[in-house]
């Protein structure tokens, strides 16, 4: 009965092992005149398993092979949005992204003068972290965002004038970040408000603040919005990108999202360090 049991979880093992192998897929993003795309957002459609394209438009992604059949989603502001039905059959894929024409409803001033303000959280040095890079997964995290919901209210609106966010453990040569704003639906990210990229990066694994002028993206909106700082590209070495994590932090509402195209999580009473500039 023993030796009947042992070769029942041999056999179970085996066929773990068997069923959880890794592979690889991996391919490149162009345009419709067959130009490279970098920065597009490549990943397992509401999983934690996605990746940023280079700046060849290039991408490799690491996945197990219990998600064949899942779906891959190639996304990227100003373009249509493509997705893939994996299968064992194909692993090397080569995506072709058409241009969107992107509107958004007009937000008129008043000609009264504008008085600025603040929101957000500024505490740098917090017990707790929340994690860009995480050695647990094996993509590295590439396209993973941490944002903040902003209460700026539909009465008036709001001219963004800066943003910036704070940096607290960091060991890459060089990172890229790509700000994104959002309008909210259902209590979550929705609208990319601002029809434009907003890049910045660091060097020599900086740490501290990181200051974002907006003023040239002429971004007006008038309701509350979400801003996410999304990691975008690194360097080859390095393990350790972070920012504090406040917590308890009375009426903030905290934004993660693990990968690419994976769905948002939202926790209320906690907060990064992320502070933004308006005039209203």
């Amino acid at each position: 009965m023993k030796k009947q049991t042992l070769k029942t979880v041999l056999l179970l093992f085996t066929f773990i092992n068997v069923y959880s192998q890794d592979i690889i897929i991996s391919g490149i993003v162009k345009d419709s005149f067959g130009s490279p795309l970098q920065y597009v957002n490549v990943g397992i459609l509401n999983k934690p398993i996605g990746t940023v394209t280079n700046h060849e438009g290039d991408f490799s992604l690491i996945i197990d092979e219990s998600i064949l059949l899942d779906t891959l989603k190639i996304s990227r502001l100003g373009y249509k949005t493509e997705t893939v039905i994996l299968n064992e059959s194909k692993n090397i894929f080569e995506i072709t992204l058409f241009e969107k024409i992107e509107t958004l409803e007009e937000v008129h001033l008043s000609s009264k003068k504008l008085k600025q303000y603040e929101k957000g959280k500024d505490k740098e040095n917090t017990k707790l972290q929340v994690l860009f890079s995480n050695t647990y997964q094996k993509n590295s995290n590439l396209g993973t965002e941490i944002g903040r919901k902003f209460k700026l209210g539909d009465k008036n609106p709001s001219v963004l004038k800066s943003f910036k966010f704070y940096i607290k453990e960091n060991d890459y040569k060089f990172s890229k970040f790509r700000i994104n704003i959002y309008s909210l639906k259902k209590g979550l990210p929705f609208k990319r408000l601002n029809l434009a990229e907003i890049f910045t990066s660091v060097q020599d694994s900086y740490t501290g603040w990181v200051i974002v002028d907006l003023d040239p993206s002429n971004i007006i909106v008038q309701q509350d919005i979400i801003i996410s700082v999304e990691w975008v590209e690194k360097s080859d070495e390095g393990k350790f990108l972070n920012m504090p994590m406040i917590a308890p932090s009375i009426g903030s509402t905290h934004y993660y999202k693990s990968g690419s195209q994976n769905k948002w999580g939202k926790m209320g009473g906690l907060s990064s360090s992320l502070l933004l500039t308006y005039e209203q």
